[in-house]
């Protein structure tokens, strides 16, 4: 693994303890955004104001379980990454539907299921794998980061006077951001790697000059008890079977968000990244499983890591696994101290907009870089766009979606469910008559390299290949083609077979003649210069850009076999 050139501290490295307790508090404060779901779902339910309050320190104490599970070094529970844990907008609409169909105790009774489900769906990724192809994940990366950019505009909207945002919000939301992005893009070391953390700041001194927080608000905070206990019991949990459905795609939505964060953190971590390690990813679905389960068990929310701590991450260029412990304690601490947790809860709409909107841009992008080192053939290419168009349809025209039947509401109540729904269905569709192995009868002097060009791209397309690999591979299998043509006394045609097993893109010329075994050093300048060495320079082409190079002769055919790894 090599650190990319804009990491500050890698995932396995040790940073100071001052750094590593500020990127805690500021993974913190980025986690403290996302409470907005549990407490609408709580109003929603008519949970009164103190026992909101002790619901919120519990689920401090969730999410700090979550994110030391997530940091794990070792074990099968974990990403083993800097992955902070945090209420997830993906249980949102359907802990809404259960509430109007029980109350909490169904919200937190189908918590659980949806949590059961998800270590069901992390046991079985490495056969779901196939069902789950990486532009997926990268589309699931670029949605998550346009929901968390709609949440920044509507928690800001709705902060107004019939949904529109006012002159000042604006102005404190700018400010924040403006000192986010300047720290960011035009400043080095400590400032950027705290310039979330120190937004945050200036946007709660320009709240505060602007009367959004007053003398009271502040009162209010330092009335709170220094420490207390939070009210851990055990949540009244309730199972409805009419819920299963809208659950079930939660959790199947939580599942993908969480595979793609995970392949978004190991492309930080990695500049020589090129597949997800599958090891982690189940291992960090399997975390947030447990979370999910924990947090109905103890009455709170649904938990998945956190989308905006990777964005957090990407901008500050501080990745360190060691990190998320100290978060975790960060957590643990504002959960026995109501105080600090008044002072989390007082950040204003305009602030926490701010914050969002700078994280949103980093986790789409990251998204958009794992789509586009595909090769998208039209299949591929109406998936993304057709889940894209409906992520749109709901986002923009919700009310258009008011009549559907009740049992399908939980499909259409959210823009990112309802694009992951259609992506996941046309995947299956357009799975049907794609060949894992193609063949092409290629006649030496009648086709020309362009026939075998095509011939590569077409299936690159429909499996979804990776560009770079398939790159190599058609020019690794030019030049071994002219190597059988020109060494391997070929007569008639050649048959190139590509087959394409998510791990590997195995190439195999078959032809009638001579078995050609590729030599394996440099030829000398002598034997260039006199043509004998030609064969040699062929052979160290194919295996510099190649995995594994076998060659033999059965049936009385030879064949050339080259492996590249995907």
């Amino acid at each position: 693994m090599r650190r990319p050139a804009h990491l500050v501290y890698g995932g396995e490295d040790r940073p100071p303890w001052g750094v590593m307790l500020l990127s805690g508090l500021q993974h913190v404060v980025v986690v403290t955004m996302f409470f907005v779901y549990p407490l609408i779902v709580m109003r929603e339910a008519g949970i009164a104001a103190v026992q909101v309050a002790d619901i919120l320190r519990v689920g401090m104490l969730v999410l700090a379980l979550g994110t030391l599970l997530q940091a794990l070094p070792r074990g099968p529970v974990g990403s083993r990454l800097l992955a902070p844990v945090n209420f997830t907008a993906l249980y949102f609409p359907a802990s809404l539907l259960a509430v109007k169909s029980g109350g909490m105790p169904v919200v937190w009774g189908m918590t659980v299921f949806a949590g059961v489900l998800q270590l069901g769906l992390a046991c079985l990724w490495s056969r779901l794998r196939a069902f789950v192809p990486p532009e997926m994940g990268g589309l699931v990366g670029l949605l998550v980061g346009a929901t968390i950019a709609l949440a920044a505009l509507r928690t800001l909207a709705g902060h107004g006077v019939a949904g529109a945002v006012s002159g000042h919000d604006a102005l404190i939301m700018a400010v924040s951001l403006a000192t986010m992005i300047g720290l960011n893009v035009w400043s080095r070391g400590i400032p950027r790697m705290f310039c979330v953390l120190i937004g945050l700041v200036v946007g709660y001194a320009a709240a505060a000059v602007g009367g959004d927080l007053s003398a009271a608000d502040w009162a209010r905070v330092s009335a709170q008890p220094l420490l207390a206990w939070p009210a851990v019991t055990v949540a009244e949990l309730s199972f409805d079977a009419s819920m299963v459905v809208p659950f079930t795609v939660t959790a199947v939505a939580a599942t993908l968000s969480s595979a793609a964060i995970i392949a978004a953190y190991q492309r930080l971590n990695d500049a020589d990244w090129v597949r997800p390690d599958q090891d982690r990813v189940r291992g960090g679905i399997l975390g947030d499983g447990l979370s999910a389960i924990v947090g109905g068990l103890f009455g709170t929310h649904g938990a998945i890591l956190c989308n905006g701590s990777v964005g957090a991450v990407a901008a500050t260029g501080v990745s360190s696994r060691r990190i998320g412990p100290v978060a975790a304690a960060i957590l643990a601490l504002a959960a026995f101290m109501p105080w600090l947790a008044g002072v989390l809860t007082l950040m204003p709409p305009a602030v926490m907009a701010g914050a969002l909107l700078f994280t949103a841009p980093f986790v789409m992008i990251n998204g958009v870089q794992l789509i586009v080192t595909r090769v998208l053939d039209s299949r591929r290419t109406l998936m993304i766009g057709s889940s894209l168009a409906a992520f749109l349809a709901v986002a923009v025209f919700p009310a258009a979606f008011a009549q559907v039947p009740g049992w399908a509401q939980s499909f259409v109540s959210s823009p990112l469910v309802l694009a992951l729904v259609v992506a996941l269905v046309l995947n299956l569709v357009f799975r049907l008559g794609v060949r894992r192995r193609v063949v092409l009868l290629w006649t030496p002097g009648v086709d020309g390299s362009q026939a075998v060009v095509d011939f590569i791209e077409t299936a690159a397309g429909r499996w979804g290949a990776r560009r770079d690999v398939m790159t190599r591979v058609e020019a690794v299998v030019q030049q071994a083609l002219e190597a059988v043509v020109d060494h391997g006394s070929v007569t008639g045609q050649v048959l190139l077979e590509l087959s394409f097993d998510e791990f590997d893109v195995d190439a195999r010329l078959t032809y009638d003649g001579v078995e050609l075994v590729l030599p394996t050093g440099l030829p000398t300048e002598e034997a260039l210069l006199d043509g004998s060495g030609l064969l040699a320079l062929a052979g160290h082409l194919v295996r510099q850009q190649s995995d594994r190079v076998l060659s033999g002769h059965a049936a009385g055919r030879s064949w050339l076999e080259i492996r590249f790894r995907h």
